[in-house]
């Protein structure tokens, strides 16, 4: 592991201690959505109910599935009663679920919104009944039964989130089991028994009696509870549909590593935080460390090398004469390319051509080609005539190659 891998891990490490801290330290802000888990313990959670329901409904009557009611039916043909709590029933209720209630079986229902489908199904009108918004700034709002043995009795259901309530109903199919009074001692059914087909529908809308707040609270609703759930009939199981309200249909609930994490911000967030990191990290360090490129070291011009090796190896195995032949070839094929002279025949008259075109010293001229023609007849020469003539060619050229 690199040192730079290492720096990095213990900086999240670092963060994730310091988020932890930081949560730990602060007050907790009290989480009131809505979300109905009979897994969590927030106050609109089903956790205590979920846990205490068996008190009212034998454990063995009781299941719970998570897929919705169109599913179940689909694949189990019993005859069963159903239970259903939460704020929002949109895809819960449809035909073949009535059309199981209309055969004999029951259908209990706690949300705060119906769709419109099915109260006009149920010839029901349900409607704010406060839409200034002045219930819900009550502390509680009263709630009573008609049910002979708590005829007098009540419940004050605390806070206050739904003000709705079915105004108007077709007597003949439906019967008021519930109301709830405003201290002004105006009361609005909120709960009700719709007889349909063969079997019967029970609406009632305060699902927040079901919630931890109000179970655990002071002035507990379990009592309530107890009563309302006491009209579903005991001759047929009971299924309790909790779709998105359970990831485990049994008891007790088994959570994952991980959602145990996701439920408190703090770890949520350092979790998040590592996993994002690592991501940044990887695709930086990817980029940084591409496969070695090969360094191609372009080709060498070798020609002046190879002279100069050439040229040793002649001076070391002594054959001067060979090295003052090939200066001489060299000298006058630079002449003929320079100048444009024929270098068959080395006079006066090709000095005089020469000193014209090249602006050189005619003694050096002569020099030079004295030198070359008696080497031509000699054919000798020692080391001190290759010097010779090193000098006087250099000095030939001296001026052109500035």
């Amino acid at each position: 592991m690199g040192r730079t891998l290492k720096m990095y891990l213990a900086a999240v490490l670092g963060v994730v201690i310091l988020l932890v801290f930081i949560d730990m330290s602060r007050t907790k802000p009290t989480d009131w959505t809505p979300s109905y888990s009979l897994d969590y313990k927030n106050p609109l959670d089903l956790y205590v109910f979920n846990h205490e329901v068996d008190k009212i409904i034998p454990k063995e009557r009781l299941k719970r599935v998570t897929v919705t009611p169109f599913e179940y039916l689909r694949e189990n043909s019993a005859k069963s009663n159903f239970l259903i709590i939460t704020p929002n029933v949109y895809d819960q209720v449809d035909s073949t679920l009535l059309k199981e209630v209309s055969e004999g079986s029951t259908l209990w229902m706690s949300g705060e919104n119906f769709i419109k489908s099915l109260t006009d199904t149920l010839k029901l009108e349900y409607t704010d009944v406060d839409p200034n918004s002045s219930l819900k700034g009550l502390d509680s709002l009263k709630m009573t039964l008609s049910i002979r043995n708590w005829k007098y009795d009540y419940y004050y259901l605390h806070p206050v989130f739904n003000t709705y309530a079915f105004v108007k109903m077709d007597s003949s199919i439906t019967t008021i089991l519930g109301k709830t009074e405003t201290p002004d001692e105006v009361a609005s059914p909120n709960f009700i028994r719709v007889r349909f087909g063969k079997g019967s529908i029970y609406l009632h809308n305060q699902p927040e009696v079901f919630s931890n707040v109000a179970m655990l609270s002071e002035n507990s609703s379990a009592d309530y509870v107890a009563h309302i759930l006491s009209y579903i009939p005991t001759d047929k199981p009971l299924v309790w549909f909790v779709k998105d309200q359970t990831t485990d249909p049994g008891e007790p609930v088994n959570e994952s590593a991980l959602s145990g994490l996701f439920r408190y911000p703090a770890l949520r967030m350092s979790w998040l935080l590592f996993i994002y990191g690592m991501l940044l990290y990887l695709l930086f360090n990817a980029k940084r460390r591409q496969r070695v490129v090969p360094v191609i070291k372009p080709l060498r011009n070798t020609t002046v090398e190879f002279v100069q090796t050439i040229g040793n190896l002649y001076f070391q195995e002594g054959h001067t004469p060979s090295i003052v032949e090939k200066k001489i070839i060299y000298f006058l094929d630079r002449i003929r390319f320079r100048y444009y002279l024929d270098t068959s025949k080395l006079d006066d008259s090709f000095a005089e051509k020469l000193q014209s075109k090249s602006g050189k010293d005619r003694a050096l001229i002569d020099s030079i080609l004295h030198f070359i023609n008696e080497f031509e007849k000699k054919r000798f020469a020692i080391q001190v005539d290759f010097v010779k003539l090193n000098h006087l060619i250099e000095e030939f050229w001296k001026d052109d190659n500035k």
